[in-house]
């Protein structure tokens, strides 16, 4: 995987609609690299702000020492995981965050980006049915990934089919 070209990048995902960030994970501390206008919604921060930081800044002085811990270690296995956060947005006021992460890493398996998608949580929404719905969330989206992979080899066998029966019918002529 070479470096993201954040300008790419923002064209394709400042539209969406859910809260994502990259962090990038070859640097200290894993700044963020990008955040969507999404993000800036959700926590009331430019993102001027946050660009350079460590998302952690949002969890301030509250206590989140469990979701931190498996952070960490779904950091360290380098495979897709959630968590629920307590943070706080930029006027003070706190929300609960369920954040699914993706890592992003070489074909050596060295991590390099950190993909993060973020959920504010209805208020009084106990982590364990979070938890339960980011499930929900990344099994419909593993489908639509396995969707699109069949809708992409069916264009492709149409497109080989297409050539093919045109490459015959300029040999009948």
């Amino acid at each position: 995987m070479t470096q993201l070209n954040m300008t790419e990048v923002a064209k394709r995902l400042d539209g969406a609609n859910i809260p994502l960030t990259i962090a990038d994970a070859t640097r200290p501390d894993m700044p963020l690299c990008y955040v969507n206008p999404a993000f800036c919604n959700a926590t009331g921060y430019d993102s001027e702000q946050v660009i350079g930081k460590n998302c952690r800044f949002l969890q301030g002085d509250l206590d989140n020492d469990t979701a931190r811990l498996k952070m960490r270690r779904g950091l360290a296995q380098r495979t897709g995981f959630q968590v629920v956060f307590r943070n706080k947005r930029a006027d003070g006021s706190t929300f609960d965050n369920l954040v699914i992460i993706e890592p992003l890493t070489d074909a050596e398996g060295e991590l390099l980006y950190v993909v993060g998608s973020q959920f504010v949580l209805k208020e009084g929404m106990q982590a364990e049915q979070a938890n339960s719905a980011g499930q929900g969330i990344v099994r419909e989206i593993d489908k639509l990934l396995q969707l699109n992979e069949r809708l992409r080899a069916t264009s492709r066998q149409a497109l080989a089919r297409s050539m093919a029966a045109s490459v015959k019918l300029w040999l009948e002529r």
